[in-house]
């Protein structure tokens, strides 16, 4: 069995055509308890936490399985709170509530929110789109990087949503979809080039602050056949923001 690790994904070979793709979240200190750094329901804690994951699996191409949420608190009232807010994001992504399952802690009082949550995707091998640049692509940004209390205030329309991811999935012209976090657009921008073997070449006037943390994967970095994106009528805040292209020997 092989098993191999890109970006924040674990990849394990099922057999010759499906591969298993794991990939993980952690959120601390956001809620209503005590000593929450960051006050919000948590609700709202389990919703931006699950989507994290749940971008990672869906943008390498497969299809959610499961959904296991680690939950550092007690189930009554915060850890009930959280699972609502997982099961409204599960519903956001078309994804059943089937694959959720997980665990509270109901031995010992806690004083803040800690939330962990693990998913796991099931791929056809051809569809897989995990170091799959293998011509020259243009580099766009799908949203904008937002953080903390910037979420919770902004518009869907700032926000990559599902609906687009899906859209961009469908076409074998778009390569690669990376879901951006706290490290921000231009480390994710590198990341994909150096995983693909390419060289990033940035534009110049981006527009987009590609350092700025994109907390719950408000950005996805999206690597797409050129002509593609000239004839596409992509909603939402797009931005061009370089190219990927074959490293000269």
């Amino acid at each position: 069995m092989k098993v191999q690790k890109v970006r924040d994904l674990t990849l394990i070979d099922l057999d010759q055509e499906k591969t298993i793709v794991v990939a993980c979240d952690s959120c601390g200190g956001i809620g209503m308890k005590e000593y929450d750094v960051l006050k919000v329901s948590p609700f709202v804690t389990g919703k931006y936490t699950a989507r994290v994951a749940l971008f990672e699996i869906l943008c390498s191409g497969a299809e959610v399985v499961c959904l296991a949420n680690t939950i550092c608190n007690e189930m009554e009232v915060t850890g009930k709170k959280i699972i609502a807010g997982i099961e409204e994001e599960l519903e956001e992504a078309g994804i059943g509530k089937i694959v959720l399952t997980g665990s509270t802690e109901e031995n010992f009082a806690t004083f803040a929110t800690g939330f962990g949550v693990t998913a796991v995707g099931i791929v056809e091998n051809k569809n897989l789109k995990v170091n799959n640049v293998k011509q020259d692509a243009l580099l766009i940004t799908i949203g904008k990087p937002k953080v903390g209390e910037e979420v919770l205030k902004s518009e869907k329309g700032g926000i990559a949503g599902y609906q687009l991811i899906k859209t961009l999935l469908g076409s074998e012209r778009v390569y690669e979809l990376v879901p951006v976090g706290s490290k921000g657009i231009l480390y994710e921008a590198n990341q994909l080039a150096e995983n693909n073997n390419m060289q990033l070449v940035l534009h110049s006037g981006i527009q987009i602050d590609i350092h700025k943390s994109a907390g719950p994967s408000t950005v996805v970095v999206a690597a797409m056949e050129e002509a593609l994106f000239y004839q596409m009528d992509l909603p939402g805040s797009i931005e061009v923001i370089g190219m990927l292209r074959h490293v000269k020997r």
